[in-house]
C-alpha cells in the first residue's frame, strides 16, 4: 500500500497505538511519557480485552517488594532460569530477547509506579520449575493494588466483567489461601478479609476490582489523567506504508472509514486469535477450538493479519498459554488450576488411565493433553474426585459442597456411587479405572506418587491442602458420591505470533526491521518460546516490550533531534 491519499475523515498522531491490553497501555503511556503525542485504538466496545479477565500475576524478578524482604534475586539468576527452562525456540526466545526482559521488567514496573499506579507483591508463589537453575521458591510475583473502578467515570462501564465470585476484591496472593476456607484458619480469615471488603465496597459504592481487571483500570485511568485520546469500537483494517516504512493504518469506525497517520510509529498490541476459528484451524492442533478458550471475545488475531501484510515474520503459531478447561453447560470455559493440585483427585485419559502428575503448571498440562491426542486418548480426560474433595474444596466458580442439580442434569457433573458405574456413565472401561484409582489411593496412603511424583515439588504444594499428611497433593478416593468433570486442553490466549526483537521491533523473515511497527503481549511471539515459567510471564512481558519499544523510538528521535 502507497502513502495515504488525502481524506475527509483523517486523524493523525505521534504514536498510534493498536489495542487497550496491558502491552497496549503500557505502550500509551511510556510513549507519552517520552513526549509524543499518543492516539489508542479499540476494535471492541469494551476496554482491555484479556488484561481485563486475567488473574493479573506480573512475573517480575528481583523486584523491589522482594528485596526488601530479603530475599535474594537478581536478572542474572531469572536468565539463567530462562535459559534452562525456555532455551532456544527460535528468534522469539533469542538471548538479547529474553536479557532485554530481565534487565528492565523492574525499570518498566517502576515507570508504572511513577505514573501512580500501585502495585503489591505476591510473595511465596513460587516458579513453576523450582527445581531448576535460578529458579525462585520465594516467588517472584506482583500484582495491582485494589483499585476502584468508578474512577473511570464513563470508562468503567466499559470493562468485561468475570462472574461472582471471581469480582471480589482478591489478587492472586489470596486465591491460595482463599480457596482453602473450609480448611485452615489463614483461608477462613483470607475469606473473611476478603468478603468483608466486598461488602464494604458495596455499602460506600465502590466498584472495587483486584487482578486483571485493576490492573487495566489504573492503566487506563492514568490513560485518562493524560487526556490521551482513544477511539471505541475502531478496528484497524490496514497499515499504510510509504515505501518500506509504517506511516499510519485505515480502519472502520462507529462514523465510517478513517486514516489516521503516524509520524513516529504504529504499536500493535491487540492480543493474539484464540476466537479466529480460521487461524486456529491453520496453525494450531486438531481439535483445538476456541470455545475452550477464556480469552476475549475481540481476540480474533487483527494485530497479527496487520503484520503480515507488512511483510512480517511469524512464529510460534501453533501455541498457547495452554490449560486443562471445563465448559459448563451455557458454553464458558472454566481454566482449571487449583482444582488439579487438590488432594482426592486425579485425571485419566480414554484409556481410564493417569498420564500425567495433575499438579503440574496449566500450559505443561495442557502440552501433556495434546501430545497425549495424538493416539486419540486424551481429548476428553476425565477429572475424577470424591464427596470429600468436592465438600472441602471450591470448583471452577462453585463454592465447596455446593454441586448444583442443573450441572449433575446436563452433564457437567457426572457423578455415580461407585468408581465402576462412574466409568460406565462416561465411557471408560470400569475394571481399568477402577484399577487406576486403587493404586492412585495406594500412593495417597505412602504419600508418595511413584508414576508421576504429584506433590513433590514446591509448586505443586502451593495448591495443595497443607492439613493432609503426609503429601499436600494426595488424599485416596473413597468417599460416594464419585464425581468426573470432562477437560480439554483450554486456553488463557495464544501465544505465537509476530516476530519482534528485544526493542519491541516488527521483523521479517530475513530479520530486517519493519521501520514504523512495533508490537507487544499476545500479538507477538512470546519470549517465554513454548513454556510457563512463572505466575505473570504473559503481563510481565507484555508491559515490558510495550515501555522498550517506545523507549527505544524516544532514544531514536532523540538522536535525529
Amino acid at each position: 500500500m502507497n502513502a495515504m491519499p488525502p481524506q475527509l475523515n483523517e486523524r493523525s498522531a505521534d504514536v498510534v497505538v493498536v489495542g487497550t491490553g496491558a502491552a497496549g497501555l503500557a505502550a500509551a503511556l511510556t510513549a507519552n511519557g517520552s513526549g509524543f503525542d499518543v492516539l489508542m485504538l479499540e476494535s471492541s466496545d469494551l476496554l482491555s480485552g484479556s488484561t481485563a479477565l486475567a488473574g493479573g500475576g506480573i512475573w517480575v524478578p528481583a523486584n523491589r517488594f522482594m528485596l526488601a524482604d530479603g530475599d535474594k534475586d537478581s536478572a542474572e539468576d531469572a536468565l539463567r532460569y530462562l535459559d534452562d527452562v525456555v532455551g532456544d525456540q527460535g528468534p522469539a526466545t533469542s538471548n538479547a530477547r529474553k536479557r532485554a526482559f530481565v534487565e528492565n521488567v523492574t525499570k518498566a514496573m517502576a515507570f508504572l509506579e511513577s505514573t501512580g499506579i500501585r502495585l503489591r507483591r505476591t510473595p511465596g508463589y513460587p516458579d513453576y520449575h523450582p527445581d531448576r537453575p535460578g529458579a525462585s521458591v520465594a516467588g517472584r510475583g506482583i500484582e495491582s493494588a485494589v483499585f476502584d473502578m468508578n474512577q473511570l467515570g464513563d470508562w468503567s462501564t466499559r470493562f468485561l466483567r468475570r462472574p461472582f465470585p471471581r469480582t471480589m476484591p482478591m489478587g492472586t496472593r489470596d486465591v491460595a489461601r482463599l480457596v482453602l476456607a473450609k480448611r485452615t484458619l489463614s483461608g477462613l480469615l483470607t475469606y473473611a478479609r476478603v468478603f468483608v471488603h466486598f461488602l464494604w465496597g458495596k455499602a460506600t459504592g465502590r466498584r472495587l476490582a483486584a487482578g486483571g481487571g485493576a490492573l487495566a483500570g489504573q492503566m487506563l485511568n492514568q490513560v485518562r489523567l493524560r487526556n490521551i485520546p482513544l477511539l471505541l469500537q475502531t478496528r484497524v483494517t490496514e497499515l499504510v506504508k510509504d515505501g518500506e516504512r509504517v506511516v499510519g493504518v485505515r480502519a472502520e469506525g462507529p462514523d465510517g472509514p478513517l486514516t489516521i497517520s503516524a509520524r513516529r510509529a504504529v504499536v500493535l498490541a491487540a492480543g493474539g486469535f484464540a476466537r479466529n476459528a480460521e487461524m486456529r484451524g491453520t496453525y494450531q492442533p486438531s481439535p483445538v477450538t476456541g470455545a475452550w478458550t477464556s480469552a476475549s471475545k475481540s481476540d480474533l488475531g487483527d494485530g497479527i493479519r496487520l503484520g503480515q501484510s507488512a511483510g512480517a515474520a511469524l512464529s510460534l503459531m501453533d501455541e498457547a498459554w495452554w490449560g486443562p478447561a471445563s465448559v459448563m453447560p451455557n458454553g464458558v470455559a472454566i481454566f482449571h488450576v487449583s482444582e488439579r493440585s487438590k488432594p482426592g483427585s486425579l485425571i485419566v485419559d480414554a484409556t481410564a488411565r493417569r498420564y500425567m502428575n495433575e499438579a503440574i503448571s496449566y500450559v505443561d498440562a495442557g502440552h501433556e493433553m495434546i501430545e497425549r491426542n495424538k493416539n486419540g486418548q486424551s481429548i476428553p480426560s476425565w477429572l475424577i474426585f470424591d464427596q470429600n474433595y468436592r465438600s472441602r474444596y471450591p470448583f471452577g466458580l462453585l463454592f465447596p459442597g455446593v454441586t448444583p442439580k442443573e450441572l449433575v442434569d446436563k452433564g457437567y457433573f457426572r457423578r455415580a456411587d461407585s468408581i465402576a458405574a462412574l466409568a460406565a456413565m462416561i465411557g471408560l472401561d470400569a475394571p481399568t479405572l477402577t484399577q487406576t484409582v486403587e493404586r492412585f489411593n495406594g500412593f495417597a496412603r505412602r504419600g508418595v506418587d511413584e508414576d508421576f511424583g504429584r506433590g513433590s515439588n514446591p509448586y505443586d504444594r502451593y495448591f495443595g491442602d497443607p492439613t493432609v499428611k503426609p503429601n499436600a497433593c494426595l488424599a485416596p478416593l473413597v468417599k460416594a458420591p464419585f464425581c468426573a468433570v470432562a477437560l480439554y486442553p483450554g486456553d488463557l490466549g495464544t501465544k505465537g505470533g509476530l516476530v519482534t526483537d528485544e526493542h519491541a521491533r516488527v521483523l521479517r523473515e530475513d530479520g530486517s526491521v519493519i521501520e514504523g511497527l512495533y508490537a507487544a503481549g499476545n500479538t507477538t511471539a512470546s519470549v517465554m518460546g513454548r513454556r510457563y515459567p512463572g505466575p505473570g510471564v504473559t503481563l510481565g512481558p507484555a508491559i515490558t516490550f510495550g515501555y522498550l519499544g517506545m523507549r527505544h523510538l524516544a532514544s531514536v528521535a532523540k538522536a535525529r533531534a
